[in-house]
């Protein structure tokens, strides 16, 4: 049936009491019947658009009451829309809007930041001339990419790429406070903590130390300098490398955390409101009818771009900003909540902990109260497997 309806068809309807003699001469002549089925004292029935012009000389043999009920297919919904030109243009414009909009920038995703917000590099772009409506040929993706490197030392890492109309920008930020060596460079893996080695696997250099040896901050743990010795275990050269292994260090981490019995306490009244802001390019439109402004209120902003397909963004798009009132009094804590405030606390610091790779062994912290205020302090003790680099400096012969 998908190639009669790109054909086109007929369906007609024709006297019951003449149907049987009108769909022999039919198949006769090799015109075909399609869906036929009777309805009360007629036959509905379909053909196609060529066999429908032979079906007169079999009607006028029968001489059936015969009608057309519609014509169905893709020749007549076209011819249809045809007939509507403000229609027909108004796909034509759409599609040329789409072809020139096509060509700017609509959409910026940023991805990977954290030491450096959303805000501060969408104003490093603004200065560099890349924002929303720039045009696409105007951006070097791998230029950008270089100049973000050089402007910004914490950024070790950065990709720029196009996908529709949006530019992508993932970013790998280095948050470690040792300066970082590049791979293959001679270097020695040194200490990042006080602590104690709790294993010690070298690959490549030198070992310094060994499991339960007591180490500082910045201690060299595997040196990128090895030493060849002769057959008198005399030294004969030295090569400058880079190190690679894994240490494993027992640290112990001092905990300390306060909390004041007095506090302000923060209750939501329950009144609350919703506004909307259009985007068209770079103008905006207020459509919130009700605005009350609440003296302390919790604000919440989500925004949505209008996507026609994938990474297709427009310029156009809509920002839901939610306010919830709440006020604020003094209020003083109990004993027990004092103690379940820093116990949930300290849950959430193991927790941050553990989703950084490390391994915790034991924690032994007390809560103490007085009248004032509350305090948890301690230590915990956990393995640390993260290591920083420092540059060899030496060159060996």
């Amino acid at each position: 049936m998908g190639a009669l309806w790109f054909n086109g068809y007929t369906v007609l309807e024709v006297d019951s009491l003449c149907a049987e003699r009108f769909f022999n001469l039919c198949t006769n002549r090799g015109i075909l019947i399609h869906r036929l089925y009777p309805d009360k004292d007629k036959c509905i029935f379909a053909t196609s658009v060529k066999d429908y012009y032979r079906l007169k000389p079999v009607v006028r043999k029968t001489k059936p009451h015969i009608r057309l009920v519609k014509k169905v297919g893709f020749p007549f919904a076209f011819r249809r829309v045809l007939s509507h030109r403000f229609f027909i243009a108004g796909i034509i414009l759409f599609m040329t809007v789409l072809l020139v909009l096509g060509r700017f920038i609509w959409n910026i995703r940023l991805d990977g930041n954290y030491m450096n917000s959303d805000d501060t590099l969408y104003a490093y772009l603004r200065e560099n001339g890349i924002t929303y409506g720039t045009r696409i040929s105007d951006i070097d993706c791998e230029e950008l990419e270089a100049q973000i490197r050089k402007d910004y030392d914490d950024i070790i890492w950065v990709s720029a790429a196009i996908h529709g109309t949006s530019l992508d920008i993932d970013i790998r930020e280095n948050t470690d406070e040792v300066i970082e060596v590049p791979t293959g460079m001679p270097s020695d893996i040194v200490s990042k903590y006080d602590g104690i080695v709790y294993s010690i696997v070298a690959r490549n250099g030198t070992p310094v130390v060994k499991a339960s040896d007591t180490v500082k901050k910045g201690d060299v743990l595997i040196s990128g300098i090895v030493t060849t010795y002769n057959e008198s275990s005399e030294p004969v050269k030295k090569e400058a490398v880079y190190a690679d292994g894994e240490v494993k260090l027992l640290v112990e981490l001092a905990y300390d955390d306060r909390l004041s019995r007095e506090y302000i306490k923060k209750e939501y009244t329950g009144n609350s409101y919703k506004s909307v802001r259009l985007r068209a390019f770079n103008r905006t439109l207020d459509l919130d009818v009700y605005r009350e402004e609440y003296v302390y209120s919790d604000i919440v902003t989500s925004s949505s771009n209008l996507c026609v397909y994938q990474n297709f963004y427009l310029p156009f798009g809509a920002d839901t900003t939610y306010h919830r009132e709440y006020t604020m009094s003094e209020a003083v804590y109990s004993d027990e909540e004092l103690e379940a405030v820093l116990n949930e606390k300290f849950s959430h610091y193991l927790e941050k902990l553990q989703e950084k790779g490390i391994q915790i062994i034991e924690n032994n912290v007390t809560i103490t109260i007085n009248d004032d205020q509350a305090q948890m302090s301690g230590t915990v003790f956990v393995i640390e497997s993260e290591c920083g680099r420092e540059d060899v400096g030496i060159e060996y012969n």
